[in-house]
């Protein structure tokens, strides 16, 4: 046979033609074998083991993992992982590990105390207020009114007795039973200056004929006498004129006023911190002055009292 015979080159490296074993045994190298290069079971290995594409070892490798766990996209290790979270734990929204985030106290909650104390202020502010008007009305002297009003306390006290100008107050009617009094009222009120605590009383006396008569008086800030005189009007005034206010100064007027369709007569006193008013319950077919003013002046002189 001419030539190189394959066999015989493949028998010399095997171990010769009369079966003699060459440096490998019966086994060829593993560079002789194609289309491998050794006996892995896929191609591009190297060793024994089952390699899968892009692997580095015998465990079963997901896509973008590190190891032998299941993974999860965008965590690292095997457990579940829940959006926002940190580990095996469910994740709530805002929270920041196993325990759920308790919901912060609502802004509306705490308006009711601070209502309530509001409300409380304004009571206590409110009762304050009633108590002071109630102490100024029922000022026996005019030291509250005046006090009120910035000024210093009244100089005299007007407070109405048992008996004054000869005449007995009436224990069986008071004053705001008489007939004269809703006028001599009104015009209180229009003067401003309430009458003092012990300021009012009917008085009568029956000598040669019946008089029966309504005293309110007071003190605080009368102001000029003749202004206050002008306003402290009873409420059905019809005529008057000046009078003789008596030893204890100031100014006087007498005039009438109207009981329904009856004329009654009275006369009044004033002086910058005090006032009188002393109103028939009688009425009279003519004005009686000079008698109304003789009764006012008497009686002026048993309840007005310097400090």
């Amino acid at each position: 046979m001419s030539g190189d015979d394959p066999r015989r080159a493949e028998d010399e490296e095997a171990g010769g033609p009369d079966g003699e074993q060459g440096p490998w045994g019966g086994s060829r190298p593993w560079w002789t074998v194609e289309p491998g290069t050794g006996p892995q079971i896929l191609p591009g290995g190297s060793g024994q083991f089952q390699v899968v594409p892009d692997g580095t070892g015998p465990q079963i490798v997901i896509n973008g993992g590190t190891g032998g766990h299941p993974i999860v996209g965008n965590a690292t290790g095997g457990h579940p992982v829940v959006a926002d979270g940190s580990g095996a734990f469910p994740a709530l929204p805002n929270g920041t590990g196993p325990l759920p985030p308790m919901p912060g106290p609502a802004a509306g909650r705490r308006r009711g105390p601070r209502l309530l104390l509001a409300l409380g202020g304004l009571l206590v502010a409110g009762v304050v207020v009633v108590a002071g008007v109630l102490a100024v009305r029922s000022d026996g002297g005019g030291g509250q009114n005046a006090r009120v009003a910035g000024l210093p306390a009244s100089k005299r006290v007007i407070e109405a007795g048992g008996t004054a100008g000869g005449l007995h107050r009436d224990g069986l009617v008071g004053p705001p039973a008489s007939a004269a009094y809703p006028f001599v009222a009104g015009a209180v009120e229009a003067g401003g200056v309430p009458a003092a605590k012990r300021g009012q009383a009917v008085y009568s006396e029956e000598p040669v004929r019946p008089v029966n008569v309504l005293f309110v008086g007071g003190t605080g800030r009368v102001g000029n006498p003749a202004d206050f005189l002008q306003k402290a009007q009873p409420t059905t005034f019809i005529a008057g004129q000046d009078a003789e206010p008596g030893p204890m100064g100031g100014r006087a007027v007498c005039g009438t006023f109207a009981v329904l369709a009856q004329t009654h007569t009275y006369c009044a006193w004033a002086t910058v911190d005090s006032y009188g008013i002393v109103a028939s319950n009688v009425p009279s077919a003519n004005p009686e002055f000079t008698l109304m003013a003789d009764v006012m002046r008497r009686i002026r002189k048993d309840v007005e009292r310097r400090r």
